[in-house]
Formats: C-alpha cells, structure tokens, sequence
C-alpha cells in the first residue's frame, strides 16, 4: 500500500468490480469438491442407476436481479405433509404414555 498511487489503487478497485479476483475460482472449487464427495457416497451407499452430480449443481447463483419462483403446493400437498407430521408426533406421544415393561429371566 505504500508503493501504490491513489491512481493505481483506483484503477485495481474498478477493475476488481469488472471481474472480482478469486471469488468465481473460490466459488467453483468448493462446488466440484461438493460435488466429488456426493459423488463418492452415492458410489458408495446409493443405489444402483443413481444419477451422478456436476459441480455446477453446487454453484451458488449471486445473481440478485434473477428471481426463481418457488413450486407452489396443491391443497393435496399440504394436507399429506400435515398428515405426516400429526402421524408422527401422535407416534412419539404414545411411547411416552406407555410404562416401561419388566424383563424376566426364565
């Protein structure tokens, strides 16, 4: 910072704004690691025809402007996800209410 002229130092801020230095690389790097380790655990644990991701499916999208609408759910949706979710904290209420059973020796 010494050496640089408030001139220079301008010249790499606008420059930095047209193509931000490392941020792009930084950002696919993570996304072909992310994709390399789900790769290796469907090999390992998926089943057998289990599509292979890409690194571009771990990209992060910054552009702001781009608006992606969320799917939206049926009435039908909802209800079976509510279902679900009654189902399975009525499950967890009636092994609580239940008094543990004594285990003999015979």
């Amino acid at each position: 910072m010494d050496q640089l002229t408030s001139k220079q130092l301008s010249e790499w801020e606008a420059y930095d704004k047209l193509d931000p230095i490392g941020t792009w690389r930084e950002d696919f790097r993570l996304a072909y690691l992310s994709s390399l380790l789900t790769n290796l655990v469907i090999s390992i644990h998926g089943k057998k025809g289990t599509k292979h991701t890409t690194p571009m499916e771990f990209l992060l999208n910054w552009d702001v402007d781009a608006k992606v609408e969320p799917k939206k759910q049926s009435v039908e949706e909802m209800k079976q996800i509510l279902m679900g979710l009654a189902k399975s904290q009525n499950k967890k209420e009636t092994r609580r209410t239940k008094p543990p059973t004594k285990k003999t020796n015979t």
